[in-house]
């Protein structure tokens, strides 16, 4: 589906840039609705607010600031880069250039219904967590959080806007906002004290939640003393400028070149056919040849084999496999690295020690995040494959459907295997080597095609495929807290979503008195049913 510019109605006052926007913004939260993102919020804002109510409230305070600002305040940042490649597909932005809207129009109202869903998920979390909460704790709060949200979302617009896929858009968008946001992370846990890590924007941001929250909290001294009102109003100042920068950049990024016409005068960046063909149409087109080969139908595994040897060529211009491969080591090196003096820091600032949290740590940081990373990036492939047409040539080709299905499941599952494989080792945070913790990596790498089933079989593009990636990220975050917390027979209960399974044998989680051997064929049998539930579901949506 496609949004179209709503020109403004000529009775309302305001001006014509009031009417515009108005009227944008009116069309951007219909969009937002329609595609789940609204539910989406409302889903994290209670799923959160629960894993915080249910923690002790000392942890739950320290821990609000940090979840305010990786979390919520980057809410829509990879929603607005999915919405912005959908429409260049669906050539939404090409008729916007049609209509009385200016090019900074269409993205202010983007970011302004994302940061206004953002600033609604901080309230309940902020109350959950037990932190006291006046007008000017309010405030600071959500000042905090809307304004590192403008910066993250137009800032993830600019740098992934102009990308020809979401795996291109992605390795945009890590190293430009690596710095966006580990600067402000470092300033928040005091692991850094200097007045130069406001001269990252995303830091005054950082600043105000921290203030906003941490009024009042019980347990240790604040880390850092109160800054005079002057610095707080001058760094507000600078981030706002930031803020303002992105936005404009990110207007220019994503503005369509295109004629009087409405017709686009390029192909977009990062293609290498003639002008005029849509990407999905080059991408259809050498699939479909590369599998066809010279018009015979090929026997038996052939098919199949040519469209892999097309598909991992290294000449591809989205990189999956090298997403895939690339960002599970990067994740354990930067744990590896980073943890340690984060730990320490913690214990002697809070009295806390992580170590004694170290499962959940391990399970929720690699053992099922490393599945959500490669799960997703596949599922975003297959997604933009359906909407831009391959798979509908993809049926004249030898490959039949269910192979295509079949192949990019199973592919999500060896990337997720060989990504464990070796961010277990090189993480530093792994328990010794145990036949449990064996079965639980082989029991979270079968997580990776199931994941990619279920948003195929649910999500009908883009859009909404990273809506529901963004939902079940959060679910691998909040099963290890659930299984660490509940109580012993309410472990049982998670079992329904198959990653649990996984917590159940690896060491220091609570276990169901079952030796791993049957966990892993129980859950690898679980996980099967719902793989071919889902995949069914999916061939289904894509043959009607």
């Amino acid at each position: 589906m496609t949004a179209r510019a709503v020109p403004a109605a000529p009775g309302n006052g305001g001006g014509p840039t009031g009417r515009r926007l108005r009227a944008a913004v009116r069309v951007e939260a219909a969009v937002a609705w329609r595609y789940g993102v609204v539910g989406l919020a409302a889903a994290l804002a209670v799923l959160w607010s629960l894993t915080l109510a249910a923690l002790p409230a000392p942890g739950a305070q320290r821990l609000l600031p940090l979840l305010l600002f990786v979390d919520t305040a980057g809410f829509g940042a990879l929603i607005a880069v999915g919405r912005a490649l959908f429409e260049r597909v669906e050539r939404v932005d090409a008729a916007r250039g049609t209509t009385p809207l200016r090019p900074w129009e269409p993205v202010v109202a983007r970011v302004s219904v994302l940061t206004v869903l953002a600033a609604a998920i901080a309230v309940p979390l902020a109350l959950a967590s037990g932190v006291p909460l006046g007008p000017g704790a309010v405030a600071a709060t959500t000042g905090g959080v809307v304004l590192t949200s403008v910066l993250l979302v137009a800032a993830c617009l600019a740098l992934g806007g102009g990308a020809a896929t979401l795996p291109g858009a992605f390795l945009r968008l890590v190293p430009g906002v690596a710095l966006l946001i580990t600067v402000p992370v470092l300033h928040l846990t005091g692991a850094v004290h200097t007045p130069l890590t406001f001269l990252v924007p995303t830091t005054a941001g950082a600043e105000l939640i921290r203030l906003g929250t941490s009024v009042g909290v019980s347990g240790a001294p604040p880390v850092m003393p109160v800054p005079p009102v002057p610095a707080v109003v001058a760094a507000v100042a600078w981030g706002t400028a930031g803020a303002v920068a992105a936005c404009a950049w990110a207007a220019r990024a994503t503005a369509p070149s295109a004629d009087t016409s409405g017709r686009p005068s390029a192909p977009p960046r990062g293609s290498g056919a003639g002008a005029g063909s849509a990407p999905g149409t080059r991408r259809a087109a050498a699939s479909g040849s590369a599998a066809a080969g010279t018009g015979a139908r090929p026997r038996g595994r052939r098919p199949l084999l040519m469209f892999l040897r097309f598909d991992l060529l290294p000449g591809r211009r989205d990189a999956l496999i090298l997403v895939g491969l690339a960002a599970p080591v990067l994740l354990s090196l930067v744990l590896r690295a980073g943890y340690p003096p984060m730990a320490a820091l913690v214990q002697s600032a809070y009295g806390f020690d992580p170590a004694s949290a170290a499962p959940p740590v391990f399970a929720a940081l690699i053992l099922l995040h490393v599945p959500v990373i490669t799960g997703s990036v596949v599922a975003l492939r297959f997604m933009e494959e359906a909407d831009d047409g391959a798979l509908l040539i993809l049926r004249a080709s030898p490959l039949p459907l269910r192979g295509y299905i079949a192949y990019r499941s199973g592919l999500a599952g060896l990337l997720a295997l060989i990504g464990l494989a070796a961010a277990v080792p090189l993480s530093g945070l792994a328990p010794p080597a145990s036949a449990g913790l064996a079965a639980a990596v082989l029991l979270a790498a079968a997580a990776g095609p199931l994941m990619v089933l279920a948003i195929t079989a649910t999500a009908s593009n883009t859009v909404e495929a990273l809506v529901a990636v963004k939902a079940l990220a959060a679910v691998s975050v909040l099963l290890p807290v659930l299984a660490w917390t509940l109580p012993d027979p309410a472990v049982w209960m998670l079992l329904a979503a198959p990653p649990a399974w996984a917590l159940t044998v690896l060491p220091g989680f609570p276990g169901t008195g079952l030796p791993p051997a049957a966990v892993l064929a129980c859950g690898v049998l679980w996980t099967l049913v719902l793989c071919v539930v889902a995949a069914r579901r999916t061939e289904a949506r894509l043959e009607s």
